[in-house]
């Protein structure tokens, strides 16, 4: 065990504390703003410093989802037919066989699957 800061003996056990994904982004954000080094944080707060630094490290190289849905209109295929769908400005249009739209649609849920 180390020595307590005051020379006084050994220094109590740390109690464990589990804290979750979120509990540790929120740690991360305090020592950040707090201004103070990451050694004087976790000291004031009773944190090991390993477990502060494994979780900034795991937490900055996760990917981030930047990921955001799009309006789709679905139309029948008749209705695409005799022209009855307008095209909404800014929007790109494509028109695929029924087996290229099922092998895209397949490739995009793989992707979407990917990266959760």
């Amino acid at each position: 065990m180390k020595a307590r800061e005051d020379g006084s003996g050994s220094a109590a056990p740390r109690k464990r504390v589990r804290r979750g994904i979120e509990g540790w982004r929120t740690l991360i954000s305090q020592q950040r703003a707090s201004g103070e080094t990451v050694d004087a944080f976790c000291a004031a707060r009773g944190i090991p410093r390993s477990s502060f630094s494994k979780w900034r490290n795991r937490l900055e190289s996760a990917p981030t989802s930047t990921a955001q849905f799009l309006p789709v209109a679905v139309r029948s295929a008749a209705a695409g037919a005799v022209g009855l769908a307008e095209p909404q400005p800014g929007a790109a249009q494509m028109r695929l066989s029924r087996a290229a739209a099922n092998k895209l649609l397949d490739a995009i849920i793989a992707r979407l699957a990917e990266s959760l």
